[in-house]
């Protein structure tokens, strides 16, 4: 999604970091709305947001690169509470057959490191975060039904 697919007529200058945490976003107490973050969301879910009806106003932060590309939250990224929970059950693995071990003599010498995490590296391209309210969703009609009785 590039960022000219939501155009923020007047962008905001509220202060991100000041704002208050809230739900996938942040309090802002100069709109009193709940601003809300597209990079913590998927494309799809962003996406789904915007075509929403709005209740009290939308307003949304994003961020985007040189070439407008907005960035969201990879499908494929594991929460780092479930790395931590993976990683505390290879520990307790691998430290369970050495203290059984022990019971009957020393324990082998445990050679090797820890395995390699990959972290996703950020993009070498600067990026630029825009926050305000974004034009309101177009209702779609609902597709027509062609079905006929049976």
């Amino acid at each position: 999604m590039n960022r000219n697919e939501i155009p923020i007529a007047s962008p905001c200058n509220a202060d991100w970091s000041t704002m208050i945490l809230a739900d996938r976003g942040r309090f802002c107490g100069a709109c009193r709305k709940v601003v809300r973050e597209l990079r913590q969301m998927t494309e799809a879910e962003a996406r789904g947001l915007l075509a929403s009806p709005p209740t009290e106003g939308l307003c949304v932060r994003y961020v985007h690169d040189a070439t407008g590309e907005i960035l969201f939250r990879r499908d494929d990224v594991v929460p780092v509470a479930k790395l931590l929970r993976r990683a505390a059950v290879v520990a307790l693995a691998a430290v369970l057959p050495v203290g059984s071990v022990a019971c009957m003599g020393a324990a082998p010498a445990l050679t090797g490191s820890p395995a390699n995490v990959p972290v996703a590296s950020s993009a070498s391209a600067p990026v630029q975060a825009v926050m305000g309210a974004p034009p309101a969703a177009t209702p779609t009609p609902a597709p027509s039904s062609s079905a006929s009785p049976q």
